[in-house]
């Protein structure tokens, strides 16, 4: 009798830990977190699972810059760089360049998403962008997997040149700020499978 050498599919439970923190995963404003610092071994699995991201050809596109303490006064500073440098009405208001330095002191950590595509890479920029925001995803559920609330910004800020140069990243698609949640997380729902899947069989 020849024995079957297909995987055994874990139990159960084990998939659904997986399901429900996925579930679980909310975008957390800014203004909902407290000040507790993210423990230092916490934020190296957060980045960690971000690295297990698909990548095709293991080009592996990421790179992260992390800024907790009072690296964030710098980061804050680059924000207000990059506003000014934007096309903002009040881009040359101290009120709000202002704003955006206070604005990195609101979370306590930030992870830069940075694209770094390889010069000889053959696949396309599309296909690049995808992992990094695979790794993105994958850095956001294992943030509430350890119970943090945590949003992927993406505003002109946080995407600008004047931004990625000064972390000498060649793009950006964004940061992720996290931090332990103030209160309960928001609800939320989706559409109903029946909506948005056909079958065929």
């Amino acid at each position: 009798m020849i024995e079957s050498t297909a995987p055994v599919p874990p139990p159960l439970s084990e998939a659904q830990v997986v399901l429900d923190v996925i579930r679980r995963r909310r975008t957390v404003d800014i203004a909902l977190l407290r000040p507790d610092p993210v423990p230092r071994r916490v934020l190296e699995a957060i980045l960690a699972a971000g690295t297990w991201a698909p990548t095709h050809g293991r080009t592996q596109p990421w790179r992260f810059t992390v800024f907790t303490g009072a690296a964030r006064e710098r980061l804050g500073n680059i924000f207000a760089q990059a506003y000014a440098a934007g096309s903002a009405p009040d881009r040359d208001s101290e009120a709000a360049l202002a704003a955006q330095r206070a604005r990195a002191l609101k979370a306590p950590a930030w992870i830069s998403l940075e694209l770094h595509v390889p010069a000889t890479s053959k696949f396309p920029l599309w296909e690049e962008q995808a992992a990094l925001a695979c790794a993105a995803q994958n850095m956001l559920l294992a943030a509430t997997a350890f119970g943090l609330a945590s949003k992927w910004a993406s505003g002109a800020v946080m995407i600008s040149p004047v931004t990625a140069a000064a972390l000498g990243a060649p793009a950006l698609m964004g940061f992720i700020y996290l931090g332990s949640p103030a209160g309960e997380a928001p609800d939320s729902s989706r559409a109903p499978l029946s909506e948005k899947v056909t079958w065929a069989e």
